[in-house]
């Protein structure tokens, strides 16, 4: 697969660190002003404080994404994939992990990425399952009704990026890019006998 040169990747994290923060404030002015309207607007103030929260949450969730924030424990990495996944049908799930288990500041963007798409694989909601070891190798998983990895990301592990990604392929694009930034390795594991398989996540 054909990955952008280091420069670009950190040209784009500046870029979109800063529209976070930028964005983040005005968010954040909105629902303030919001809150210090008690009663005034009745249902329409209710959205517009919802809609202020939903775009507050996922900023902070790009802006992890976008890497440079820091190392991270799983427990504060799937928090911030709280009503994200499958436009908020599916959730995170650790397993037998240990929440407090820590992940490589580099780690962090990959894993991130790496769940929102096992949200896109569930259709009909579900969990994006967790396992393994953050220090060595990660297995992702959707679960859940007619789970599918998306046809974009099984072509671009393959060796065929998008050329010209649009909508949800930018994520696809995102993962593998900073995946080879971090020297992590990304395959997807077919047990015999299963439909789907995991996502695997090779630190080591």
């Amino acid at each position: 697969m054909t990955i952008p040169p280091t420069a670009d990747i950190a040209l784009a994290r500046i870029v979109g660190l800063r529209l976070c923060h930028d964005l983040g404030g005005v968010v954040g002015t909105i629902g303030n002003a919001l809150d210090m309207m008690p009663g005034a607007g009745g249902e329409a103030a209710t959205l517009a404080q919802d809609a202020a929260e939903v775009l507050r949450c996922r900023l902070v969730l790009w802006r992890a994404m976008l890497g440079g924030q820091g190392e991270a424990t799983l427990r504060d990495t799937v928090a911030l994939l709280k009503g994200q996944l499958a436009g908020g049908r599916a959730e995170a799930d650790l397993g037998t992990l240990d929440p407090a288990q820590r992940l490589a500041e580099p780690i962090v963007p990959v894993v991130l990425a790496a769940m929102l798409m096992g949200g896109e694989a569930l259709p009909r909601g579900g969990l994006v399952r967790l396992a393994g070891d953050p220090a060595q190798e990660l297995a992702i998983w959707p679960d859940g009704q007619r789970a599918a990895w998306p046809a974009s990301l099984v072509r671009a592990l393959a060796g065929e990026m998008p050329p010209d990604p649009m909508g949800r392929e930018v994520t696809v694009v995102w993962l593998c890019t900073v995946a080879a930034t971090a020297g992590v390795r990304l395959s997807i594991a077919m047990p015999p006998g299963q439909e789907i398989g995991p996502l695997m996540v090779s630190v080591g």
